[in-house]
C-alpha cells in the first residue's frame, strides 16, 4: 500500500514538473521567434515575395513530426503548400539531422527535386551540426549547400542491423517457437542466425539501394556518378573537408545561405523569411510526451538514444541511412 502511495507521489511530482518545464519552453519559443515572419492562419500565409524556412531536425522518418524528430509527411505537407505559391520564390532548408529512414530520406529528397525542377524554386541547404546520412541526401537536392566549419556530414551509406539473442536464451534454457508461412518471413530474426541465401538477399537489397542513394546524389549535385562513389562508402566529413572535395558549395549558416538563396532569386537585398506557424498547444503536448517518455519508459527512453547514434538502425527488420 505503501509503496502504491509513493509511485502515485512520485507520478503526481514528475507530472507537475513536466507541466511547468513544458510552459517555461513554450513560452520561450514563442517569445523568442524574431528571424521568421508567420502570418495568422495555418500554412506560411504570406502575400509579399519571400522565402520559405524548412526545418529538418532529428531523426528522419516517415509519419509526422515529433518535438525532436523530423517527419516526412509533415515536411511534404510544408513543401506541397508552397509549390503554387508565386510569392515563394525559394526554400531554405536547415538541416540538424543525422539521417533516418529510406523512404522518408527519399520522399523528401524527391520533392526538393521537384519543386527545384519543375517549380522553379531555388532551394538552398544550410547545415548546422549535423547533416549525415539521409540528411546528406535531402541536402543534395538544393541548388546550393551551405556547411558550417564543425559540421559533420558525409556518410553516403546504407546500413542495416539485425541484434541476434539466440545464445542469450540458450544460455538461460529459453526457446522460441516461430510459426510462418513463407520460407523468408522471418529473416533478420532476434532468435536464429541467417542462412546464407538470407544474407545474400539481404546484401542486394542494400546494394540496390545504396546505388539508388549515389545515382541521386550525382544528379542532385549534377555530378558524376564515379565522382559520388569516390566519396561515398560510409565516408564522413568536416564542413571544411566536405567543402574542399565539392560535396557543399560553401562556409556559412542561416546569413550567407539566405544571401546565397537571395541571390539566386535575383533578389534585391535579402529575402523575406516565412517559417509555418507552430500551435502553441501542438508543441507544449509534444514537449510532455518528449519529458515523460523517458521516465516512465526505461526502455522507450533507451531506444531513443539509440536512434541519436550515427547508425541510426535500431529494430530487426528496419534500414536507414
Amino acid at each position: 500500500m505503501d509503496r502504491n502511495r509513493i509511485a502515485l507521489a512520485v507520478t503526481f511530482v514528475v507530472t507537475i514538473l513536466s507541466l511547468f518545464v513544458g510552459l517555461i519552453n513554450l513560452v520561450s519559443n514563442v517569445s523568442s521567434s524574431k528571424l521568421t515572419k508567420v502570418d495568422a492562419g495555418s500554412g506560411f500565409g504570406t502575400d509579399r515575395l519571400g522565402a520559405a524556412l524548412i526545418k529538418i531536425e532529428g531523426e528522419i522518418h516517415s509519419g509526422r513530426s515529433s518535438y525532436d524528430s523530423a517527419g516526412a509527411q509533415t515536411i511534404l505537407e510544408q513543401l506541397r503548400s508552397i509549390e503554387d505559391d508565386s510569392n515563394i520564390v525559394g526554400i531554405l532548408v536547415e538541416i540538424n539531422s543525422p539521417g533516418g529512414s529510406v523512404g522518408a530520406s527519399q520522399e523528401i529528397y524527391k520533392e526538393l527535386m521537384y519543386l527545384r525542377k519543375d517549380k522553379n524554386k531555388k532551394v538552398v541547404v544550410s547545415m548546422k551540426d549535423i547533416a549525415a546520412s539521409g540528411g546528406y541526401y535531402i541536402a543534395s537536392a538544393a541548388d546550393k549547400i551551405f556547411a558550417l566549419g564543425g559540421t559533420l556530414t558525409g556518410s553516403i551509406g546504407v546500413i542495416a542491423i539485425a541484434p541476434n539473442i539466440k545464445g542469450l536464451l540458450e544460455r538461460y534454457g529459453v526457446k522460441v517457437r516461430t510459426f510462418k508461412e513463407g520460407k523468408y518471413k522471418d529473416s533478420l530474426s532476434l532468435f536464429r542466425d541467417n542462412t546464407p541465401e538470407e544474407d545474400a538477399m539481404i546484401q542486394k537489397m542494400l546494394s540496390d539501394t545504396y546505388e539508388e542513394f549515389i545515382e541521386d546524389v550525382a544528379k542532385g549535385r549534377n555530378q558524376t556518378v564515379k565522382f559520388v562513389e569516390a566519396l561515398a562508402e560510409g565516408r564522413i566529413y568536416s564542413g571544411q573537408d566536405a567543402f574542399r572535395n565539392k560535396l557543399v558549395d560553401d562556409i556559412g549558416g542561416r546569413r550567407e545561405a539566405l544571401a546565397e538563396l537571395s541571390k539566386l532569386c535575383n533578389y534585391d537585398g535579402t529575402l523575406p523569411l516565412f517559417e509555418e506557424e507552430v500551435n502553441p498547444w501542438d508543441r507544449f503536448f509534444q514537449l510532455m510526451q518528449a519529458k515523460s517518455g523517458g521516465f516512465f519508459s526505461g526502455e522507450k527512453a533507451f531506444l531513443q538514444e539509440l536512434k541519436r547514434s550515427p547508425v541510426l538502425v535500431l529494430y530487426p527488420h528496419s534500414m536507414a541511412w
